[in-house]
């Protein structure tokens, strides 16, 4: 889903109301990319009361519309469920990578047989040091969003995280 219809449509679908208001976080979704919190929607939406954008998450979580995680010990960060990756998170710097689902398949698999326990994949973040923060030492500043390429590089664009 990637418009504002899409999303309705999909709640629709599901006998959810459309309204007014969810037409204006569906918006809100699809302008703010990849990652957003609740208050991101909010300051997007002054109009909107902040308890209808927190009950809206969770009726489009319920419906598999947008996943939520919590990276590093921060308020939880949505995206739309067809983004499907994961997240390393460096606790230095809040830098997030998006990491491929084909990355940790394999440790997915060893965890399942190993322990009988499936991963939830779309609370799973691992924390750690970028690159940048091992060989710097770096501290905190502000966070960003990058995706891993295929070939262990890094590509992406700058983003709220």
């Amino acid at each position: 889903m990637t418009s504002p219809d899409e999303i309705l449509a999909a709640l629709a679908a599901r006998g959810y109301r459309r309204t007014g208001s969810r037409r204006a976080i569906a918006e809100a979704i699809v302008a703010a990319g990849s990652h957003f919190t609740a208050d991101d929607l909010g300051a997007r939406l002054p109009r909107v009361d902040r308890s209808t954008v927190y009950r809206t998450l969770d009726t489009l979580e319920e419906a598999g519309i947008v996943d939520h995680v919590h990276l590093g010990h921060g308020r939880a960060v949505y995206h739309l469920a067809h983004e499907d990756h994961h997240h390393l998170v460096c606790e230095s710097c809040e830098t997030v990578i998006e990491l491929p689902l084909e990355k940790l398949r394999s440790l997915a698999g060893a965890v399942d047989r190993e322990y009988g326990f499936e991963l939830d994949r779309r609370h799973f973040a691992l924390v750690g040091r970028c690159g940048s923060c091992r060989v710097t030492g770096g501290g905190p500043r502000a966070g960003r969003t990058r995706t891993a390429a295929p070939d262990g590089g890094r590509r992406g664009a700058r983003g709220r995280s």
